[in-house]
């Protein structure tokens, strides 16, 4: 369905857009209960991450509902934290959308503060592909074969 290439200067970023699930939104709209705005976030793609992150501030504001918890390891330690059900789309990417994913809640250090969380390997095992070109300067993502991804299987 989707391919998206962008430069990378220090981070691989994805411009993506985060909201509640449909079910969630359908329990605020029967409660009478206005639904929270989605919202344009900036993900750091880590390949290093087991699991896709948002932040705990964006948690709130989406009163996502909570799926369980899970343990994190990160280079300040390990820990337990909450996983929450969102919905994750890419209108800027062109990317097929995510309608019901477990993200976990972890702040991103200081030096990452402008980014909104991290997109980890979770969320890149369902798509075809993320190709780091260093020498160009750049990446892309798909998230379905390309228009010659059936000579992958002669090759």
């Amino acid at each position: 369905m989707g391919k998206y290439t962008a430069s990378v200067k220090d981070h691989l970023i994805l411009p993506a857009r985060v909201s509640v699930t449909p079910g969630r939104e359908h329990e605020f709209n029967s409660m009478g209960l206005a639904v929270p705005d989605p919202a344009a976030v900036r993900l750091v793609i880590d390949t290093g991450s087991k699991r896709t992150t948002l932040t705990p501030g964006l948690l709130r504001h989406l009163r996502a509902n909570l799926g369980g918890s899970a343990r994190l390891i990160t280079p300040r330690g390990t820990g337990h934290t909450a996983l929450f059900w969102i919905r994750l789309e890419f209108p800027e990417a062109g990317l097929a959308p995510f309608p019901e994913i477990l993200v976990a809640r972890l702040p991103m250090p200081a030096a990452l503060g402008q980014f909104h969380g991290l997109l980890g390997r979770d969320l890149l095992r369902r798509w075809e592909s993320c190709d780091y070109q260093g020498l160009r300067g750049r990446y892309t993502v798909r998230d379905t074969p390309g228009l010659l991804g059936w000579l992958r299987l002669w090759l």
